[in-house]
């Protein structure tokens, strides 16, 4: 259990200090002030020390992800009003203040000087060289964009190494219809198309509880060799000769383990019998990729974009059933498929005596998920920061004026932060149910 805990803190961590270095470094380019580079969730346990460019390092008491505070995250906002009533944007708060006009308060009450002087030294705050509010609309996009780099990086650097040393396929991708040519979390297609799975004679069968099949005493992963002395080589000529016989009874020839048994059976006269049934597939377990240097940068190329693409995939998926269903049980379905770092742990945990490449790719994949999941169109998230800084930057150009003050973009962010904040705990709250239940 420690070890499972410990992998797991390992593998947030690096993949959050890579988004968040992302930022950092970026910010160091422009000049932008970085206030703080903390490890963990606040409060603060230990200040470690100060750079020459005034960054502190600190340590914080919950050691989960790491995080920068650079100067413009705390925008320095007055719900002040002019002599008319009118509500300042932070523009014409200080050409107000520098012109010497009166300012008031919610309650209709003047300001007294001494509480203009300090919004005028906060709003200098704002206009300071070193915010990245003050930055180019260029340079602030890269910053903030940053993380997309490092967090993609990341997972090119995981895969290519390991296309290039040696990796197998860790799952099979049995949810999400898609042609999207994937190597590690392969359809079963693909998996039959590569060599993954060896395709062998016969079929396999698994019967419903209480159908027609179990009570004649089909078993699951019966292998079917025969019907009726013809030999039997795809799905297709079962099912044929099932409905050709309906109403009629058949004789079918099994290998169960390693006994050969005969089971004798009428399909309904809808032609049924009550059974899944699939093609007699063989693990090929000396199955491995392995690629020359120019072979291991191509598909890490593609194996990123793919997985990319697949999370996207499986997010409109979601989203489709969770807003608009086809039934009840597609929504509620889909709301207890989402999970969050604590499930993630839990399979974690289930992953580590794998071996080291599966969690190698585990956490690629992570990575990937991360930055896609900051790509949402969501306040708070850096993807919507950067939306807004487009917005701004168009009408700013058209219009002269901004079409978010910055008002309005804080109050966003927060009560969108505390939204998430919210969701994080319902989602945690269906992580530890699951965990319980299973």
């Amino acid at each position: 259990m420690i070890l499972w805990i410990i992998v797991a803190i390992l593998m947030f961590s690096i993949i959050i200090l890579a988004h968040e270095y992302g930022h950092f470094k970026t910010a160091r380019i422009f000049w932008v002030k970085v206030y703080e580079f903390w490890l963990g969730l606040p409060p603060r346990a230990k200040k470690i020390w100060k750079d020459k460019k005034w960054t502190i390092y600190s340590l914080n008491w919950l050691p989960l992800g790491w995080f920068v505070k650079l100067a413009w995250e705390n925008i320095h906002t007055f719900k002040v009003y002019d002599e008319d009533g009118n509500l300042f944007n932070n523009e014409d708060l200080e050409k107000a203040i520098n012109e010497g006009k009166k300012i008031y308060d919610d309650k209709w009450e003047e300001i007294p000087v001494w509480n203009v002087e300090e919004m005028k030294s906060l709003l200098a705050e704002n206009n300071s060289p070193e915010s990245l509010l003050n930055k180019p609309a260029w340079q602030q996009a890269i910053v903030i964009l940053a993380w997309v780099t490092m967090n993609f990086m990341l997972a090119i650097i995981v895969f290519s190494i390991l296309f290039f040393v040696w990796v197998q396929p860790i799952w099979l991708n049995t949810k999400i219809d898609t042609s999207l040519p994937i190597k590690l979390i392969p359809t079963i297609e693909q998996a039959k198309e590569s060599g993954i799975f060896i395709k062998k004679e016969w079929i396999v069968v698994s019967p419903l509880t209480w159908s027609l099949a179990q009570t004649s005493g089909l078993q699951d992963n019966d292998i079917i060799t025969k019907i009726n002395s013809q030999k039997i080589s795809d799905l297709k000529l079962f099912q044929k000769i099932i409905k050709d016989n309906a109403s009629k009874e058949i004789t079918l020839e099994l290998q169960r383990d390693k006994d050969k048994k005969e089971i004798k059976i009428t399909p309904s006269k809808e032609w049924k019998i009550g059974t899944y049934i699939w093609e007699n597939l063989e693990l090929n377990k000396n199955f491995e990729y392995k690629y020359g240097l120019v072979d291991s940068i191509k598909y890490w190329t593609i194996e990123t974009y793919s997985q990319s693409m697949l999370t996207l995939k499986a997010l409109g998926i979601l989203s489709r059933k969770i807003f608009n269903p086809e039934t009840p049980k597609d929504r509620q379905d889909a709301i207890a498929s989402v999970s969050g770092p604590i499930w993630t742990v839990d399979v974690i945990a289930k992953i580590v005596p794998q071996g080291f490449i599966v969690i190698l790719v585990i956490w690629a994949i992570i990575s990937i998920n991360l930055g896609i999941f900051n790509l949402l169109p969501i306040p708070a998230l850096d993807w919507w920061r950067f939306l807004f800084l487009s917005i701004n930057w168009i009408v700013l150009r058209l219009f002269w004026k901004k079409a978010i003050n910055e008002r309005l973009e804080a109050i966003i962010h927060t009560w969108f932060f505390v939204f998430l904040i919210w969701l994080s705990i319902i989602i945690a709250y269906n992580d530890i149910s699951r965990i319980i239940n299973n």
